[in-house]
């Protein structure tokens, strides 16, 4: 660290290690590269703050912990910091809690946000839908989509009058295929909003 940021002090040098330390034990449950990143960042903005409030008559150590004391306490940055990055990682995976967290934590930011979330709510209600008919298919061949001479079309768990079954055969597994892939869309959807959202 020293030769990154060098510290001329002995008594700043230590000062720097259990602060540093401190930084590596509350980033331990992020992936090695984000930990890597947002130490080093946190880090550079540390020792320019300590480096740019020289005024002549302070100790490095002194002007260190002044910059500690400004850059607040870790756990009010880095709490809500580390929970948005797990949290966009567990969404993007499809982690159902984490989803719902998203779309929760999305709708309070505004409305355009809550569009959003109301667009993909739906979106993973219907996905939801197809797959449990899908397999509800495999043991009641009647469960499926039924189209009607009119135009009109029904997702329905009976047998339809007068309505004729979509795919009857291969529904169960056109429909799981599809309810995948789409769930997997959204994910990527949510995550790339969630993105979007933080930049």
């Amino acid at each position: 660290m020293t030769s990154t940021f060098p510290i001329k002090s002995e008594t700043a040098q230590q000062v720097w290690n259990i602060f540093d330390r401190e930084l590596i034990h509350k980033l331990k449950p992020l992936p090695e590269d984000e930990r890597t990143d947002i130490r080093m960042e946190i880090l550079s903005h540390l020792f320019e703050s300590t480096v740019n409030n020289d005024n002549g008559s302070d100790t490095e150590e002194i002007r260190l912990i002044n910059a500690i004391s400004r850059l607040g306490s870790p756990e009010e940055y880095l709490d809500p910091l580390i929970s948005d990055i797990l949290l966009h990682q567990k969404a993007s995976k499809g982690h159902p809690a984490a989803v719902l967290q998203s779309l929760r934590d999305s709708a309070k930011k505004s409305l355009l946000h809550g569009l959003m979330t109301l667009v993909l709510g739906m979106g993973y209600f219907w996905v939801i839908m197809l797959f449990i008919m899908s397999v509800m298919h495999i043991i009641n061949p009647d469960v499926g989509i039924w189209y009607y001479p009119t135009g009109e079309i029904s997702l329905s768990f009976s047998e339809q009058p007068d309505a004729m079954q979509w795919q009857t055969g291969w529904f169960s597994l056109i429909g799981i295929m599809s309810s995948s892939a789409a769930y997997w869309g959204l994910n990527k959807l949510l995550s790339y909003f969630i993105s979007k959202s933080k930049a």
